[in-house]
């Protein structure tokens, strides 16, 4: 449960959280980060800023109970498997009887002809078409090295609350669906396909409609290069030499149509020096480039380059994780408290409801309250 006390914009919403894994957590956890209030180092990145509640949703008093605090409540969110909400009292329609002003926030792993099929971030990389746009060519279909969609799909939830916030907030529902989040982000390949009827194909770094632009190995490691441009091309074609100064690459539809000999001859080049070498020497001929970072090395940048304090410290400095990357004015994203244990808050959020000692006690010894 999260209950607005920061200076963002989403001071004073209370949002019940009532979704499991990453992605409707996750974008509860983002309005907690805008002021609404609310171990493992998972549980802890998508958990934080909230205060915990144990309720029996299977007992007639522990949907009572839940219903109480949706009275109280702005936003609700859930990601139970369709079909089965009503079984917990998390449906829509019971929830806005119980109160109008209600936004009920759904996230869902496929679409509603779906039925209850469960879903999970892999699954949905697969049935997008978002697994087969990832690897190498005439290499397996691979994993984004990431949760992705569970993390865009909970960007979108909380987009779309914060947009319904502004409303007129009459029964309001919004659905994300974590298919659908996936294919937004495969938006310009969909448009070519629409258009040309090609299907696209595995590229491993690098993209269909230019090149060099994508990752090349170095003396030491690996870079990426973008010369997605005629004039970008010439200043890497004048730094690295021969052949890349062949006529046959002067134009963008020449180095496409001349893919594999232009690349074999990009790697040729970068692997006489290192990676720190050609890192400065093409940025210096105005070129665009950067590092293939290990997540290690990226963490110390983050560390010590960020700007926005784009990290918080949960429980002092025991964990760190990443804070929503954006900055207001010159503040900081404050640390943040761990995590607590399923009913932690429990006594506390139902007495501030105005929920009397004895009834709580009574529901705790039922095992209604945890």
């Amino acid at each position: 449960m999260l209950e607005g006390s920061s200076l963002r914009s989403c001071a004073g919403i209370r949002v019940l959280d009532a979704a499991t894994n990453i992605a409707g957590p996750y974008g509860a956890s983002l309005l907690a980060d805008l002021g609404a209030d609310g171990t493992t180092t998972q549980f802890a990145a998508v958990n934080h800023g909230k205060r915990y509640l144990a309720l029996d949703l299977r007992t007639t008093d522990g949907r009572a109970l839940l219903h109480e605090l949706v009275g109280h409540a702005d936003v609700l969110i859930q990601n139970v498997r369709a079909g089965h909400e009503a079984a917990l009292g998390l449906d829509a329609l019971a929830c806005h009887a119980a109160n109008p002003r209600l936004i009920h926030a759904t996230v869902a792993a496929f679409h509603p002809a779906d039925g209850d099929r469960p879903g999970y971030d892999i699954l949905v990389q697969g049935e997008s078409g978002l697994l087969d746009q990832t690897g190498e060519p005439g290499r397996p279909p691979s994993r984004i090295g990431a949760s992705a969609i569970d993390h865009v799909s909970g960007l979108w939830l909380a987009f779309a609350v914060l947009a319904a916030l502004r409303g007129p907030r009459d029964s309001e529902t919004v659905r994300v669906s974590m298919l659908d989040a996936a294919l937004a982000l495969l938006n310009e390949k969909i448009a070519a396909y629409t258009v040309t009827g090609e299907a696209p194909r595995r590229m491993g770094a690098g993209t269909s409609v230019t090149t060099p632009h994508g990752a090349f190995a170095t003396g030491d490691g690996y870079i990426v290069i973008g010369a997605a441009t005629d004039e970008s091309y010439r200043r890497l074609a004048t730094t690295l030499g021969p052949p890349l100064t062949d006529e046959r690459f002067a134009t963008q539809a020449g180095r496409v149509a001349h893919r594999d000999e232009l690349e074999r001859a990009v790697t040729t080049a970068l692997s006489t020096h290192s990676s720190e070498h050609w890192l400065a020497t093409l940025s210096g001929a105005g070129i665009a480039v950067g590092r293939v970072s290990t997540l290690p090395e990226a963490v110390t940048r983050h560390r010590t380059d960020s700007a926005t304090g784009m990290r918080r410290h949960v429980d002092s400095e025991a964990i760190e994780v990443v804070a929503p990357p954006v900055s207001f004015s010159a503040e900081r994203w404050p640390p943040l408290p761990l995590p607590g244990a399923p009913g932690r808050d429990g006594e506390a959020v139902l007495r501030e409801l105005g929920i009397a000692p004895d009834r709580i006690s009574a529901l705790r010894e039922r095992g209604v309250v945890g």
